[in-house]
C-alpha cells in the first residue's frame, strides 16, 4: 500500500478508501490510486481491511450506514410478522459490526429506483439489501453499478444478485421427519401456490420428494391453495380421498379447516405451521424459519462485499441457506 500512496501521491489512508470507492475521494484519485495500484499489482487483504473496519467502528460509532431497501411503507412492512423477524436480524447484526441500518423506501420516491439510487449515493451509502418488495418499481442492472448488492430471499427477483434465503426444502423435510419420528405416518403439506412461488417451490419440491421416497400406502400429495382464500370443497374432497394424518402448513388456517369437517387437532389429525405469525410461533408445533439469522446472514454478505469492494451484479451470483428448527407444540400429539 506504501508504494502506490508514493506513486499516487497521496497517503496510504487515501489509498485505502480510494479503493473501497468511499464516496469522499473525488473520482479522478480514485482512477490514479486503481491506475497505480495495478501496475504494481497491488490487492487488498479481505482480512486486513475486516479488522480495520472493525476497529474504526470501535473509534467512531456508526460510522457507514447500510440501506434496507423496499417498496413498503413503515407501516406496511411493520405490520408484518415476517418482516419484522428479518429486520431485527438485520438490525441487530449491523450494529454487532459497528453499522446502522436505515430502511430506504421506494415510495418516499414514488417507485423510482434511478431516483431512490441517487439519494444513496448522496448519503454516501454504498451497501444496500433488497428486502419487502411488490412488482413495480423494479431495479436494472445498471442501477447497481455502483452499490454492493445482498438480495433478502426472492425480493426484487429480477435481479440476479447474491442472496441469502431460509432454506424452505431443508424445512419442510424437517418437518416431514419430526411428525414421522413422532409416529405419523401420511403427514402432508398444505400451503398457498403464491407463497411457495416466492421461497422458489422449495416446499413444494420437499414434499413431492418426501412422498417418492414412501410407500404407497404412505403417500400424501400436497395440497397447493389457488388464490388468497381455500376452496373448501377441493380440501374437503382432497382430505377424504387421501386422509393425511398430520398436516404441514403455512399461512392457512388449517385447524379451522379441519373443524369444519369436525375433525380434531390434535386427537384427529396432527398440525405443524411453518411459521409466519408470532401467535402460530407461540400456540403451534413446527417450523422456526429462523428469520432474524437469515436477515442477519444478509448483513455478513454484505459487509463481506463491501471490505473486498465487490460492486454490481455478481458474474455468478451466490445463495446462502440458513436452514431453520423444530418446536414442538400442543397441535402435535406423540403417537404409539
Amino acid at each position: 500500500m506504501l508504494d502506490v500512496a508514493r506513486a499516487s501521491g497521496v497517503s496510504p489512508a487515501t489509498v485505502s478508501r480510494a479503493l473501497r470507492d468511499d464516496p469522499r475521494i473525488t473520482p479522478d484519485v480514485k482512477q490514479r490510486v486503481k491506475s497505480h495500484a495495478m501496475r504494481l499489482g497491488y490487492v487488498p487483504n479481505p482480512l486486513v481491511q475486516a479488522l480495520m473496519t472493525q476497529r474504526r467502528r470501535r473509534i467512531q460509532p456508526h460510522a457507514e450506514t447500510l440501506a434496507l431497501v423496499t417498496h413498503l411503507s413503515e407501516a406496511d412492512w411493520k405490520g408484518k410478522d415476517v418482516c419484522r423477524w428479518y429486520f431485527r436480524g438485520i438490525r441487530d447484526r449491523a450494529e454487532q459490526l459497528g453499522y446502522r441500518v436505515e430502511v430506504a423506501s421506494l415510495e418516499s420516491v414514488r417507485q423510482n429506483p434511478v431516483r431512490l439510487c441517487k439519494v444513496l449515493r448522496a448519503q454516501g451509502i454504498s451497501g444496500m439489501i433488497l428486502g419487502f418488495s411488490r412488482d413495480e418499481g423494479q431495479f436494472t442492472r445498471q442501477d447497481m453499478s455502483e452499490f454492493s448488492v445482498v438480495g433478502l430471499s426472492t425480493y426484487f427477483d429480477a435481479l440476479p444478485v447474491d442472496r441469502v434465503h431460509l432454506n424452505g426444502f431443508y424445512n419442510v423435510k424437517l418437518a416431514f421427519r419430526e411428525l414421522r419420528a413422532a409416529g405419523y405416518q401420511r403427514p402432508a403439506l398444505v400451503a398457498p401456490v403464491r407463497n411457495n412461488r416466492v421461497v422458489g417451490g422449495q416446499w413444494s419440491a420437499a414434499a413431492l420428494d418426501e412422498q417418492w421416497q414412501r410407500p404407497a400406502e404412505e403417500q400424501c400429495p400436497p395440497f397447493m391453495v389457488e388464490g388468497s382464500m381455500v376452496n373448501m370443497s377441493k380440501f374437503r374432497d382432497w382430505f377424504e380421498k387421501h386422509r393425511p394424518d398430520a398436516i404441514i402448513a403455512y399461512k392457512e388456517r388449517v385447524v379451522e379447516l379441519l373443524d369444519r369437517l369436525r375433525v380434531r387437532v390434535p386427537e384427529d389429525v396432527g398440525v405443524a405451521h411453518l411459521f409466519g405469525t408470532e401467535q402460530e410461533r407461540k400456540n403451534m408445533a413446527g417450523i422456526d424459519g429462523n428469520l432474524n439469522q437469515v436477515g442477519a446472514a444478509a448483513v455478513d454478505l454484505l459487509v463481506q462485499k463491501l471490505h473486498t469492494n465487490e460492486r454490481g451484479i455478481p458474474e455468478h451470483p451466490r445463495d446462502v441457506m440458513v436452514q431453520g428448527t423444530w418446536k414442538d407444540g400442543p397441535t402435535i400429539r406423540r403417537r404409539e
